[in-house]
């Protein structure tokens, strides 16, 4: 795949910054990472993948089917912007995102 590059994309889901009633709150933000040949195209990639998960029924088990976060009323993420990254680094958020994740009780 010549020319095609790491971008780490931001994402957000809209209507997390609080409201009139409940004050506000802080947002809901996350990275991911899209290969593309450049960073529209790295955002177009994010909003599709967060369109369709968003869409598609939750997972939390083989064979147990929750509804999806469109059908509990949640908003669509959206992706706020993208940086070209490394390899290196690209290949270091990967290794974080594949540690086991240390949990408070146990």
């Amino acid at each position: 795949m010549a020319g095609m590059k790491w971008y780490k994309v931001w994402l957000v889901v809209p209507g997390t910054d609080g409201d009139a009633e409940n004050g506000p709150c802080e947002p809901e933000w996350w990275n991911d990472m899209e290969q593309a040949p450049d960073e529209e195209t790295a955002v177009r990639q994010a909003n599709d993948k967060a369109r369709r998960q968003w869409e598609e029924p939750n997972q939390y088990e083989p064979g147990a089917e929750a509804p999806s976060d469109r059908e509990m009323g949640q908003e669509c993420p959206v992706c706020t912007g993208a940086a070209e990254v490394t390899d290196e680094e690209y290949a270091e958020w990967k290794r974080e995102m594949e540690e086991p994740v240390e949990l408070p009780f146990g």
